[in-house]
Order: C-alpha cells, then structure tokens, then sequence
C-alpha cells in the first residue's frame, strides 16, 4: 500500500460529481478546500459534492478547510486591464478599496503601509515585480520598480523581512471558520502562523464553537513562524511547509532546507508534515511533468513527510485526474525500498510510558511475525497516531466506531481508516474485525495481524491489549 497521503485541492477543474469520483478513485486521501476563493454557497455545494463522492467510493475520505489567513493583495484595476511597469517607473500602493490603475494600486491590507520602510522589497504577482520602498505616511506607499512586468488584479504582495503587525487570523477567516465547523470539516488549516499565539487565538474559536477537537493544521509561510517553530509544533496537530509564500518571504535558496528543517523537527515530535505548492506544477498545462518534480516530490518522501498536497494542478489544471496518479506513482516507487528513510522511528521515543511501550512492541511483534497489517482498536485515534510515528512496514489499519475520527485519521502516514463497530471487549471482537478486513479486502484470509488497544485505565481487563493472530 502507499503510506504517505495525497491531498487535492478542489477547484473549477475538479469541482463536479465525476472528477471528484476520478481523484478519489486515482488515490485522493484528502480534499482541500479553499476559502481564499469562492462563496459560502459554493463551499457548502463543493463540500456536500465531496461527502457524496466519498460514500459512493466507500471511502474514508476528508476534508481540509484552508483559511486564507491576511494575505495582501492588489485591488481592482481600471476595466479590470492589468497594468505594466518597467524598472525605474514610481508606483505608489494605497491603503483602500478603490479602483486603481497605472501608476497607482491599491489594497485593503491596512498593516503594510503601518509596516514598511524605507528600503524595504515589496514583491507583487509571485515575485515577477519587484518594487523598492522610497517612502511612506501610514496609508500610502511610494515605490520604485527594480524589476518590472505586468499586475493585475487580486495579485499577491510579499514583503520579505517586513515583520507585520496582524494576527493570522482575520475577520473574513472567522465567519468562514464557523462556517466550516457548522459544515463538519475534518481538519481545518491556518495561513500565515507566525507563533503560538496565534494558533490559541484559533484553538479558542474552535473550542467556543464546540469542536475543540477538530485537528488544526499550521501553514507556516513566514520567516518568522520558523523562528518559533518549537512552540508551534507543540501548539498545533500538523504542519504544512507552504513553500509558495515561503519563497518569496526568504532567499529561495534556503527553502529546501528549511523544509528538511521542519520535517526533521516535527518528525522528532511526531507532528504531521505536509509538504505543499507546485508540487507538479508543469502539469497544471502538460501531461507530463519536468524529472525535477519527480525528483522534488519522491525526496519528500524519502525524508518521511506524512502527506503531499496538490494546488493548481488539481484545482485548476488540465490533467489534474492523471496529476494524481502520476503523484501516485511517484510515492509507491520511492517507498519501495527497504529501509528507507521514512520506514526509520524518530531518534528518541516520544513518549515513555505504558502505551508507547505497546506500540513499540506491536511494531516489533508485526515485524517479527511476518504480520500482514497492525490492526488498532482506537475511539480517540491515539494509538493509530502513535503508531504512524514509529513507522512500521506493515500498514496500520486502524478501526474505529466514529465517523469524523475515521475521517481524521486519513492524515496520518501509513494509516489505513476503517469505521466499523469495535464493542467493549476487544478480545471478545477480535475475530469479527479480523474477519470484516477480509471482506473488504484489506487482509487475506489466512494473514498474520497484529491487534492493538490501549487505554490509560490499567484496570481495565479488556483493554492495554497485545495479540498477534491468524484470520
């Protein structure tokens, strides 16, 4: 099986009954959807088509939630024509929602004039504009164009080095964020983190919203979320190297090592890593991508990140059904090595006491015994986490008798959901289960398995269980 998941962005591309069963069908674990675009109505419509596809695949399939967070962008333009600009031309950027136009921009991030200086590189379009800070008032930016091109709407506005003073969390993320959690998203991932703080801020939402639980996901964007990364990754259930934004926030350089830096730090941790942004991007337009995507995709893995996220590819692309099978392909291969590195445990345990010591030694009972999948009985999903950060060969199939928990769970590395009933005496329905994963397919008949189920109440008789069995 393939052990690290695929998330797909939903979009105009994708965003119909019949290419939402062809990613599902071509291995989307997790679909991504995007509230920096679209209405509520057009979520919950794209959500609801998402739930439906996913019954009609038998699959335990989820929904990531993707809050655009306080991304500066240009404003309108004149009859909505892009304009040019060429080194040596001012431009100026104003604070406000008015139509601008050669000469003159504008954009509704208030902190940007508050923050820059003079000196300061705005970089506007996906770093194609390059602009100099000559001056400003609070309100208003006079710029110098160091390198020109064309700007058009809603475009993108970097300021590297610029420290802004704004939470990642703005007024727009806050109604979309009741919305999601109204709707049942499975997971929900926040823009633009810069600290702990601002995950609490997040945390706080949720837990007023009465879904505390909901994993939450840190997009870490800015220089300065590296700077806290510790506290972050104790702060939140998974991280995501938005490499997008991150290169343009500091020398491109140094991304890829910042994002082995990451996935070296929270694999330490047992934090979910997601790596992101063109992934494959040539396939946006091609049928085939470049051999330094395969290669950038398949080193991924090999550092043992847990998920791979498709953008444009599958949200706007012209291939994004063959995006993903050929992202697919590229993960089975590079896992098809024994003893690489993301089949290697973090260097020290991550915790010590009676259940890692369970999982640790399911990991060594499976192994040794030849066992055809690590079957973990879990209501909360805290065994099946910790298990994937062991990183056995063998799968982890992970049963549970709650829908959204099954959901959750397809984050994880090398997990394999499965929502069925798991009673309350695992030794009593050992043998149902055993016998439900036959009749799915997920084991054959007269495999080795391996069952597990830990509790924190060592009383229990029927739980803090080890077994290695024959179907």
């Amino acid at each position: 099986m393939r052990h690290t998941k695929i998330i797909a962005t939903v979009g105009p591309a994708s965003d119909s009954d019949v290419m939402l069963d062809a990613l599902i069908a071509a291995g989307v674990d997790i679909f991504r959807l995007n509230f920096s675009h679209g209405t509520h109505e057009s979520q919950r419509a794209t959500f609801a088509r998402v739930r439906a596809a996913a019954a009609r695949a038998r699959r335990q399939v989820a929904i990531l939630q993707d809050l655009g967070g306080p991304k500066i962008r240009t404003g309108t333009l004149k009859g909505g024509r892009p304009i040019h600009v060429k080194p040596g031309d001012a431009l100026r950027i104003a604070t406000g929602d008015f139509v601008g136009g050669p000469g003159r921009l504008s954009t509704t991030f208030a902190a940007l004039a508050q923050s820059v200086k003079i000196g300061d590189r705005l970089l506007l379009a996906d770093g194609l504009v390059e602009l100099r800070v000559e001056a400003t008032n609070g309100t208003e930016i006079q710029t110098t164009v160091v390198e020109g091109g064309e700007i058009g709407e809603h475009k993108g506005i970097n300021a590297p080095g610029v420290a802004l003073a704004t939470s990642a969390i703005t007024m727009k993320d806050v109604t979309d964020l009741q919305l999601g959690l109204e709707l049942g998203v499975d997971m929900v991932a926040l823009s633009f983190v810069q600290n702990a703080a601002d995950l609490r801020r997040a945390r706080q939402l949720m837990a007023d919203a009465d879904a505390a639980t909901v994993p939450l996901i840190a997009k870490l964007e800015r220089p300065e979320a590296l700077d806290h990364l510790d506290e972050i990754l104790i702060s939140c259930d998974a991280v995501m190297v938005a490499r997008g934004d991150l290169g343009l926030e500091m020398p491109l350089e140094r991304v890829p090592r910042a994002q082995k830096d990451i996935t070296r730090r929270a694999r330490r941790m047992g934090v979910p890593v997601i790596v992101a942004t063109q992934v494959l991007e040539s396939m946006t337009t091609e049928p085939r991508p470049t051999r330094a995507e395969v290669n950038d995709a398949a080193s991924a893995v090999d550092d043992g990140v847990d998920a791979i996220m498709l953008a444009g590819e599958t949200a706007v692309g012209a291939f994004a059904t063959r995006a993903v099978q050929t992202l697919d392909t590229i993960i089975r291969e590079a896992e098809a090595h024994p003893g690489a590195p993301p089949f290697s445990t973090p260097e020290e345990p991550l915790h010590d006491d009676h259940a890692q010591a369970l999982c640790q030694a399911a990991v060594t009972l499976a192994s040794g015994g030849d066992a055809q999948a690590i079957v973990a009985v879990t209501r909360a999903g805290g065994t099946a986490r910790r298990l994937s950060t062991l990183r056995p060969w063998a799968p982890i199939i992970a049963t549970t008798d709650r829908h959204e928990m099954a959901r959750r769970l397809t984050l994880y590395w090398g997990v394999v959901p499965l929502r069925t009933d798991i009673g309350e005496n695992v030794d009593a329905t050992g043998a149902l289960i055993g016998r439900e994963l036959v009749a799915l397919g997920l084991v054959a008949a007269g495999a080795t398995i391996v069952l597990v189920s830990i509790s924190p109440d060592l009383t229990r008789t029927d739980a803090n269980y080890l077994k290695i069995q024959r179907l």
